[in-house]
């Protein structure tokens, strides 16, 4: 969990991310090699040889990176809903939660952007790094060669954990974890290239994916090498463009949307508030005497406390931490019954952030706390929805927090009447894809 104050100007120094604001890469990459200023007149299409030339690499990169951008705002927003990390103020529209993702549910007319621009972002990798590898060896940025790679690793990982299926470019339905082998394929290019915070990220990154992949001597392996105070994140932008901002802030602002709240789940209570005094500061939100913009399916209208995590259009949104590392070092002593030791890593991020430490008296209560600091650190980041999918799947023991959980009904503790845990394959793919039946 990272601070939002912290906003983090590793990823892109000054022009080499801004030239995303342009659009797409065939702009970027035009005002890359023309040396114009970014006040030109948009010049249209332009030829994709354009892209071919080593001056090209890094408008390529950014390209990659700001389409795996737009991919994370949909999935963390709307996974975050369904995972109940945030409650559904009755907002249904451009930034709203619709009534079926209320209830908690994915339905395949409705994730076609989510689904499109997740595969909009692994595409603009593979295509990138055909390009640059077909360049002479001399002609390669091996630094903007391994940034590629890393955003390749996170594209992927974003299908894997989140996706129900895989489908590459058109072809038949496969199973999700093709994108989490790529995954590996691509952080490991991306830490062996790589240096500096690109190395380390990509080596948190393969960790995450080595344990949803069940390799847990490899996660761990990875987990012990990331400082605990590290933090990459995925940035976004405050130019007027809601398009380019953080959507999870977007749709919370007062005006117009006010589209979700903390009210109604387990962090109203956990992380108190006005603001935060005695609460948890990982997870900030505010109270107010408002109420959301429309009524909810559940309940009519509801408070309006928005989230304060994501307090800005250009809140960074966090991909890989040694928070992170630590909970997977955690999750794998429980898996080994060792409950001291995972005690220990979870109370040394809890003394980090200022709160009070757990005690469990039981395995079955150690699980449960664990549960809860996985949501903690990683609160609207687009990873509890696919954490709580991979403990499905395990059926790995400990509770979720009761407002967490499916209630089955819309009037009863969570307002979910079910959860899907992956998105599925869009509608607007089954239509236009000859290969899916």
């Amino acid at each position: 969990m990272r601070q939002n104050d912290q906003n983090d100007a590793r990823l892109f120094a000054g022009s080499k991310f801004r030239t995303l604001r342009m659009g797409s890469i065939a702009t970027a990459a035009f005002l890359a090699l023309s040396g114009c200023d970014t006040d030109v007149v948009n010049p249209g299409p332009i030829d994709a040889d354009f892209l071919d030339a080593p001056e090209s690499q890094e408008a390529i990169t950014n390209g990659a990176g700001r389409a795996l951008a737009d991919a994370l705002n949909w999935i963390a927003y709307t996974g975050g809903a369904v995972a109940r990390e945030i409650h559904p103020s009755g907002s249904t529209g451009s930034f709203g939660i619709t009534p079926e993702q209320q209830r908690g549910e994915l339905n395949d007319d409705e994730v076609n952007t989510h689904w499109e621009n997740a595969h909009r972002a692994r595409f603009l990798v593979d295509d990138g790094l055909r390009r640059i590898n077909a360049l002479e060896a001399g002609e390669q940025d091996q630094e903007v060669l391994a940034q590629l790679y890393l955003w390749g690793g996170y594209s992927n990982r974003l299908l894997g954990e989140s996706m129900c299926q895989a489908v590459i470019d058109g072809g038949a339905p496969q199973d999700y974890t093709v994108h989490l082998q790529q995954a590996l394929t691509l952080f490991d290019q991306a830490a062996s290239l790589g240096a500096g915070d690109v190395r380390t990220a990509a080596i948190a990154g393969r960790a995450s994916v080595k344990a949803f992949l069940g390799d847990w001597a490899g996660a761990v392996q990875d987990a012990a090498t990331v400082p605990t105070g590290f933090s990459y994140d995925m940035p976004y932008f405050d130019i007027g463009d809601d398009t380019q901002s953080n959507r999870i802030f977007v749709s919370t602002k007062a005006e117009p949307y006010k589209a979700h709240s903390v009210w109604g789940t387990w962090l109203e209570d956990y992380g108190k508030s006005d603001i935060n005094p005695n609460g948890d500061p990982r997870v900030p939100f505010r109270t107010t005497e408002e109420t959301g913009d429309a009524s909810t399916g559940c309940c009519g209208l509801v408070p309006w406390f928005p989230e304060e995590k994501h307090n800005e259009d250009d809140s960074p949104i966090e991909l890989s931490s040694g928070a992170e590392m630590r909970l997977l070092q955690a999750e794998n002593a429980l898996m080994n019954s060792d409950m001291a030791t995972a005690v220990q890593l979870i109370n040394e991020l809890r003394t980090g952030a200022g709160v009070a430490p757990i005690a469990p008296a039981s395995m079955s209560e150690a699980w449960t706390q664990f549960k809860r600091e996985h949501a903690i650190e990683t609160w609207l980041e687009g990873r509890r929805l696919p954490a709580l999918r991979r403990w499905e799947l395990n059926s790995t023991p400990g509770d979720l927090q009761p407002l967490e959980q499916v209630s089955g009904a819309l009037d009863q503790g969570s307002h979910l009447t079910t959860r899907d845990f992956c998105f599925p394959i869009s509608e607007a793919e089954q239509e236009t894809n000859p290969n899916i039946t």
